[in-house]
């Protein structure tokens, strides 16, 4: 695009160049100056916009989705699964907390369940914290070597995928042993 209007404002420019009259050449000049000068501004915009966007980098938290996203999606599945059993463990514990202050002669029980669903919180950010570690080192070493970081990457996301199975395995049975009536 650059190059068409440039070329179209040499013609021009060559145009009012070649006419052969005193006024018209002074005009020419004017003109071309005009246009030349408006032709370095659009290029200076056009570098300056092309620079803010090189500069403005993606958080590599993205990146790193994204990486895994692409590389074994089945993996990724189970990290947004283990992501959605930290946030209902989180909001079985708000649940808890605000049932903990509505009767606080009972808190002795609710802090048994709390400490349980505390426990089971932080296995479950720990295996996560894990896991993430594990696929953004693969990811580092995919960049340095894509042809050998990927077939790395495809070992490591096999463990991974294992481990994330059997964390959720589990925290699902976790879930049913502290989700149990406490008198039956």
């Amino acid at each position: 695009m650059r190059l068409l209007i440039a070329l179209i404002l040499l013609i021009v420019t060559l145009w009012l160049i070649r006419s052969n009259r005193i006024k018209m050449r002074s005009i020419t000049i004017v003109i071309s100056g005009i246009i030349l000068a408006v032709y370095v501004v659009l290029v200076l915009i056009g570098g300056l916009y092309n620079w803010h966007k090189e500069s403005e980098s993606v958080p590599a938290a993205d990146v790193v989705s994204a990486f895994i996203q692409e590389m074994n999606p089945e993996l990724n599945h189970k990290i947004h699964k283990i992501r959605d059993e930290i946030a209902l463990a989180e909001t079985k514990i708000q649940q808890l907390e605000d049932l903990k202050k509505s009767f606080p002669n009972q808190g002795k029980m609710i802090y048994l369940k709390l400490e349980q669903w505390h426990n089971l919180t932080g296995q479950l950010n720990q295996v996560l914290n894990d896991i993430d570690l594990t696929v953004e080192k693969a990811y580092v070493v995919y960049k340095i070597n894509e042809i050998q970081g990927e077939n790395q990457f495809r070992v490591i996301s096999k463990a991974l995928l294992k481990e994330a199975n059997a964390v959720l395995a589990n925290a699902d049975a976790t879930k049913s042993v502290l989700e149990e009536p406490l008198y039956e």
